[in-house]
């Protein structure tokens, strides 16, 4: 008889697929991966949400060198070296804005001027938006939410669609975009674009409450995000969810509950400071259900 052992390393339970026909009771899957019981997968979650926070935390404090951007600018346009000061002077004198940003207001360059240096400094290839036509499966892939947050656009898939092609601007989120595409089980293919028109076709392309962030629940420490973590999972037991996939992006803690016809998508953002919040608990309010197509 086929035997179900559980994926949780520190549990030796098997169970036969006869009981677990009996109980009329399966945990949902987390990933792919199936638990004995609902016990086994809540403490696996945790696990694994530890295990991500502490990573996050460890990518927040890296730093990666990269060519400066004023230099690759100053040898690739017409930048001069006193327009470059001028521009690092007002920004370090106001404390606000990349390079790039008091560049275009004082002037000195144009934006696709700016963004060909990105790509340069990133190592990316550059995607020209000015004609881009809104791919709906590739937007429907990656709620809105995800996308204003990550800073990024879908804008179609490559030739074999097996990865979702996406406009971002600086500054590059590579672990979010690692998250992403955990969570779509796509690969993610990046192009630096033009951040005016980036936010330009979000706007187009998304309903305007897809991109609100402003009325989201919120976390601000581990055990707030145990907690609520939990409170969806437990969700997803009651109400027989095939498969769970949660991923923590920079600013988001963001969950799929995969049904039978449907899939729904939790979002709660991360704040360092705590603020008085009288948002309703996880419900309903902060799904956003999307129909099968995975």
């Amino acid at each position: 008889m086929a035997k179900q052992i559980c994926y949780r390393k520190e549990c030796t339970r098997i169970r036969s697929e006869l009981s677990i026909f009996l109980n009329r009771r399966r945990p949902p899957l987390f990933e792919g991966h199936a638990f004995c019981s609902d016990s086994c997968l809540l403490a696996y979650f945790e696990n694994e949400l530890n295990d991500k926070w502490r990573r996050l935390q460890m990518e927040k404090s890296r730093k990666i060198p990269r060519p400066k951007i004023g230099t690759i600018l100053m040898q690739t346009t017409y930048l001069t070296r006193d327009q470059l000061d001028e521009a690092i002077r007002l920004q370090n004198q106001t404390r606000e804005g990349r390079l790039g940003e008091w560049l275009l207001r004082l002037g000195f360059l144009e934006e696709h001027q700016v963004t060909a240096a990105l790509a340069r400094q990133f190592g990316l290839p550059l995607i020209n938006l000015r004609n881009s036509s809104a791919n709906a499966e590739a937007v429907r892939m990656i709620p809105g939410k995800v996308a204003k947050c990550s800073g990024l656009l879908p804008v179609g898939f490559d030739d074999d669609e097996d990865s979702i092609r996406v406009a971002v601007c600086a500054p590059v989120d590579f672990l979010s975009q690692q998250a992403i595409q955990r969570m779509v089980q796509k690969g993610i293919r990046v192009y630096i674009g033009d951040q005016s028109k980036i936010q330009q076709l979000l706007g187009e392309w998304y309903e305007p409450e897809d991109l609100d962030l402003s009325t989201l629940p919120t976390f601000s420490s581990m055990d707030e995000l145990i907690e609520v973590g939990n409170e969806i999972v437990t969700t997803a037991i009651e109400n027989r969810a095939e498969d769970i996939r949660a991923e923590l992006l920079q600013e988001f803690f963001w969950v799929r509950l995969d049904y039978s016809a449907e899939s729904h998508h939790y979002f709660f953002r991360y704040i360092t400071t705590p603020v008085e919040d009288s948002s309703p608990a996880p419900g309903n309010e902060f799904i956003f259900n999307y129909a099968v197509g995975r």
